[in-house]
Formats: C-alpha cells, sequence, structure tokens
C-alpha cells in the first residue's frame, strides 16, 4: 500500500495541510511538535528522472532518479518501500549520505537539524537492476511549494554499466554490487552537473545495442532499441510497467554511451552491417520519442574496445543525417586513451569516481555547441 497509515497525533496536522493545500505555501503548523505528511504527489516536491504515479505513489526502477524538497524543522521522513536500493540524502545542499529504507514507517533522512527552512535531495544510487522503488512522501514540520522549478536544461543518458556507476563507491566484496554504486557520480550526473543541467539515467549493466555481456550468438534477449520506451529499464515485463510518456520530462539533448558490452565476446564480435542497423534503429527510437531533441552518440570509453565500434556508430549517426535526424558523434580515444588506468576501478573498463569526472571535463565543452542556450 503505497499510502501511508496516519497514526492518531498527527490527524491535527493533516487537518491543518488539507486546510492549508490552496495557498501557495505549505504554511508552518501551530506547535512545532507536530509533523506535516506531504503526499508524493503534492507540488512540494521537484521530481527528475523516470517517475510514475500509482495509487498516489511514485515509482522508479531507475539508477539516479531523484527529488527536491523545501522543508521547516528539525527533521524530515520518507515513506519510501524499497528493499534492495540505496539512496543518498543531501541537506542544503551538503555531501551525500547514502541510506536505506526502513523495513516498516518512515525511513528517517535527517534529525537534530537547526530549527528553520533546509531543503532536501533524494536521490536513488543504485540502478534499475535493482527494482522498482516506491515513495508514498514525507514528513516535516512543514513544506514549502513548489520546491524549485526545473532547469531551463535537462539531459538523458543512455548508457551501460559505466553509466550506471558500477562499483565505483567501495571494494568489491562478495556480493556487494549495490552497496558500492553511486549513480550520481557517474559521468552522465556529474556531466549534467557541470553543465548546470537536470538530468535523467537510462542505463542497466552488462546492456548491449546487439549484444548483451555475457549472452550467447545470436542473443535473443533485449537490447536497448527495445528497452528504451519502458518507464522501468528492465525487462519489459515487470509488473507495472508502462511506455515512457516523453512528454512529462522534455529532454534538451539525449546521448547515447553504448558498445562496451557489444564487443565484450573475444570468440564473436558485431558484424559491420547489423551493428550499424541496430544503431541506427536505436537512434531512429529515440528520436520518435524526442523529436526535438539532438541524439549525440559517443564512441566506447575504453580504449580496449575495438576502434571499428566508434567508426560504426559515428555511421549510424551519418546514416540518420539522411533521415534528418539531428544525431552527432563524439570520439573519445581519437588521440589515444582518454583515461589512463588509474582511472578505472581496476577492470579497465569502469571509471571511479575521478575517472568519471575526468570524462566529464572531456565532454562538457563538445557537448556544449549541440545544446541550447549555449
Amino acid at each position: 500500500m503505497c499510502r501511508p497509515e496516519t497514526p492518531p497525533e498527527r490527524k491535527i496536522a493533516m487537518n491543518y495541510r488539507l486546510l492549508a493545500a490552496s495557498l501557495p505555501l505549505f504554511l508552518a503548523l501551530p506547535g512545532a511538535a507536530l509533523a506535516a505528511s506531504c503526499p508524493a504527489a503534492s507540488p512540494a516536491i521537484h521530481y527528475e528522472g523516470r517517475w510514475q504515479e500509482n495509487g498516489g505513489c511514485y515509482e522508479a526502477a531507475q539508477g539516479a532518479v531523484y527529488l527536491e524538497a523545501a522543508f521547516q524543522g528539525t527533521h524530515v521522513a520518507a515513506h519510501l518501500q524499497d528493499p534492495e536500493n540505496r539512496w543518498l540524502v543531501s541537506i542544503d545542499g551538503g555531501p551525500s549520505r547514502k541510506v536505506r529504507a526502513a523495513r516498516s514507517g518512515p525511513t528517517v533522512l535527517a534529525d537534530g537539524l537547526p530549527a528553520g527552512r533546509h531543503t532536501l535531495r533524494l536521490e536513488r544510487a543504485t540502478e534499475g537492476s535493482y527494482g522498482v522503488s516506491r515513495f508514498a512522501g514525507l514528513e516535516a514540520e512543514a513544506f514549502d511549494a513548489p520546491a524549485r522549478q526545473a532547469s531551463s536544461l535537462r539531459l538523458e543518458f543512455v548508457g551501460d554499466s559505466i553509466t550506471a556507476g558500477f562499483r565505483n563507491d567501495g571494494k568489491k566484496r562478495g556480493h556487494n554490487d549495490a552497496a558500492i554504486e553511486d549513480g550520481s557520480m557517474a559521468f552522465a550526473p556529474q556531466l549534467a552537473r557541470l553543465l548546470g543541467a537536470d538530468y535523467s539515467i537510462v542505463a542497466k549493466s552488462g546492456e548491449g545495442v546487439v549484444h548483451n555481456w555475457g549472452a550467447g550468438w545470436p542473443d535473443r534477449g533485449l537490447h536497448t532499441e527495445e528497452r528504451y520506451r519502458w518507464t522501468f529499464y528492465g525487462a519489459h515485463k515487470t509488473p507495472g510497467n508502462t511506455i515512457w510518456q516523453s512528454e512529462k520530462l522534455p529532454v534538451s539533448a539525449v546521448i547515447l554511451a553504448l558498445g562496451t558490452n557489444d564487443f565484450s565476446d573475444k570468440k564473436r564480435r558485431p558484424y559491420h552491417e547489423e551493428y550499424v542497423q541496430a544503431w541506427t534503429g536505436l537512434i531512429r527510437q529515440v528520436h520518435e520519442m524526442n523529436p526535438a531533441a539532438p541524439i549525440i552518440c559517443l564512441e566506447p570509453l575504453p580504449a580496449a574496445v575495438s576502434p571499428l565500434a566508434g567508426l560504426w556508430i559515428e555511421e549510424s549517426c551519418q546514416r540518420a543525417q539522411r533521415e534528418d535526424i539531428p544525431a552527432h558523434y563524439i570520439a573519445l580515444n581519437a588521440d589515444g586513451p582518454l583515461l589512463a588506468p588509474g582511472d578505472f576501478v581496476g577492470d579497465g573498463t569502469h571509471p571511479t569516481k575521478s575517472g568519471s569526472a575526468r570524462l566529464a571535463r572531456y565532454l562538457a565543452p563538445r557537448l556544449a555547441p549541440f545544446l541550447p542556450h549555449h
């Protein structure tokens, strides 16, 4: 059930909130000890990324979706139903702290704050393969609405484990991949912040355009073109999954960062025509859902990937341009490997947080000419 049950001692606070709902602000409650419940659909909460409303609850199954709110008081808590995922909490723009949802009752995000106004940012750290997150609202002494306006620039990034932040937040020990993933510090969010943009991340570890990591040949699984249309970036049969309505969250540009997994099998690599056709199909799908947005395709990051991958991705962009699709290509390793061995977590594939920052700094001036107001 998405709507949290209301304890009796909070009913006065809720009645007060209902009375004030028609005003531009959620006013402070009479008596600091009373708490205000802010439902997920409240204008006091600003969302970014692929969220969908379901029975009063907001759901997401992507990495690096986030929400922001402004609240009054010394504490804030979330009604979050989410057994697997990790979340990042930042108060007043300060450093992020990683938390997990409480097994029952509200998840305390911050307590013992100075009295007064504060801002909250709550961001999912883990990618879509760790399941659906269900958010039913916040609790604090009072809320201001709206939290903020959307940025004039919003970027969508479509990728694999490199875009998801795989293993960038700690050492690998047993089955702890979820605990050491911080999607907010992958290259895509870091790049968006450099450009002053909001962002939406659509990424899944192992994803390929024609071949997923570890799959056989032919790979009959789902690939990016099929997955891209769905709100939850997992199997399209995930319960509750719907086709994403891109007009809900119009983007200024879409960045495609794929290709590493397609070339991960040393016994068999994609053929030229199958690869170019698949990439061109993906570009068409992205364009169909975002007809006004330029599409920027990146060369695969690891320099060990065959240089054919970049050449064929560039050819796919050229084919799309002949169909009047604004597709563009950015090379990463044309002058030698962009990242040094120390910029990876030890596998030559997945960047550290600082390696992702280096990639973001490289891309920012090269991406800017394709963006509005830059």
